[in-house]
């Protein structure tokens, strides 16, 4: 199922006002999305953000995903990630000079949180900003996918959770209201 962009956002809202632990309920489905799924442009909004994130990283996802420059509006899938293979995206951002920005690959793999399968939007090989970024996103409904993103800090052993974000497939064709 693909949404329009109003229909995305309305499905943002209602989602924000959930608890922190119903992302986590949602995430348990264990549904991988596929890529027909996916393809192309998804509307993307951030639900939750770890209370325990420091000061800085606050800081650092307000200016690269929340700024009034650059507000981060979803991803765009753009090669394949089914039967085995490595697929590649790209972040989407409502800005007049870099809407298009944060590479990420994408592939199988399992979960930190219960180490069951989902789908990977790995940043790492592309050494900006996101070097130590791996979201991992699952499908609760149709067309509509929840992600988890973590960062792995050098000084650290364990990946840090950052929060929650959903991603709705988009619907080019349907006229927006």
């Amino acid at each position: 199922m693909r949404y329009s962009e109003k229909e995305a956002v309305a499905i943002f809202e209602q989602l924000k006002r959930c608890s922190i632990d119903d992302p986590d309920t949602l995430f348990d489905t264990e549904a991988l999305p596929g890529f027909e799924e996916l393809e192309g442009d998804t509307a993307g909004g951030i639900l939750a953000l770890n209370p325990e994130n420091p000061w800085w990283l606050k800081c650092v996802i307000k200016i690269a995903f929340k700024s009034p420059l650059r507000q981060w509006t979803g991803k765009k899938f753009i090669t394949s990630f089914n039967e085995g293979k490595e697929g590649h995206g790209i972040n989407l951002f409502k800005s007049r000079y870099f809407p298009r920005l944060f590479k990420f690959d994408t592939y199988t793999k399992n979960a930190y949180a219960d180490d069951k399968p989902c789908i990977a939007l790995d940043y790492r090989p592309y050494h900006l900003l996101t070097f130590g970024l791996v979201d991992e996103v699952r499908k609760f409904k149709d067309g509509q996918i929840l992600g988890r993103a973590y960062y792995k800090f050098p000084w650290r052993r364990q990946t840090w959770f950052v929060g929650y974000f959903v991603l709705c497939s988009i619907d080019k064709e349907r006229i927006m209201i």
